[in-house]
């Protein structure tokens, strides 16, 4: 009977190792494609013509946007079930200092985002 139970043993420490491995071979496949779809979002959010500058919340699910298109910017309201113009503003009535070109077409990677917010160099 002893041999009975020790073939049992070896037969669940395999199933045992099968499924780890599997496990790490799932794990290993979502890192890949999660790879795969954030490269896919940064391409296609990306944009030479329309850009998000500032944005601030107003309430639950509310926020006011200033908006770059071409060479206009324009405010909008934006809620849960609707996108709403408000108004065109002029360039010479905001503080457009801290935007130049570069920084509004550069889109950071995560890693270095993380590196950054870890405090890392």
């Amino acid at each position: 009977m002893t041999t009975c139970y020790l073939y049992t043993g070896q037969s669940e420490w395999w199933q045992v190792i099968v499924l780890l491995v599997l496990f790490i071979l799932v794990l290993v496949g979502a890192y890949y494609v999660t790879r795969l779809f954030g490269r896919f979002q940064i391409k296609k959010g990306s944009s030479q013509n329309i850009h998000q500058l500032e944005s601030i919340s107003v309430g639950p699910q509310k926020f006011i946007q200033l908006i770059k298109i071409g060479d206009e910017y324009i405010l909008i309201g934006i809620t849960k079930d609707k996108i709403t113009f408000l108004k065109e503003i002029d360039k010479n009535d905001i503080d457009l200092s801290k935007y130049n070109k570069e920084k509004i077409a550069q889109v950071t990677p995560f890693n270095k985002q993380l590196e950054k917010f870890l405090g890392k160099k």
